[in-house]
């Protein structure tokens, strides 16, 4: 967990997406190859759920993330990241 927000990112397909979480009012956000695609710009503790649309080979797909409580050995909490269905194998950043 960064001082200021934590980062997780994956890759599908060859696109990049990142989610980004600001520490200071616990809202993040969710990027498709650097174009943000989906916002929750407030959170009570920083957990939750996004779901958007994107861009696959000129067909849309279903893009999810959910925030959950990673207990006392992922204080950040656990991000998971599912495009169509599909997990994504998701990395903490920062």
């Amino acid at each position: 967990m960064g001082l200021l927000g934590t980062r997780w990112e994956a890759e599908h397909e060859g696109h990049a997406l990142v989610v980004s979480r600001n520490e200071l009012t616990k809202g993040f956000s969710l990027e498709w190859d650097g174009v943000e695609i989906a916002k929750r710009s407030w959170s009570w503790i920083g957990l939750g759920e996004l779901h958007a649309t994107a861009e696959l080979d000129g067909k849309p797909v279903e893009v999810r993330v959910a925030i959950s409580w990673g207990g006392l050995s992922q204080l950040e909490g656990k991000c998971a990241i599912s495009v169509d269905g599909k997990e994504l194998g998701v990395r903490l950043v920062k």
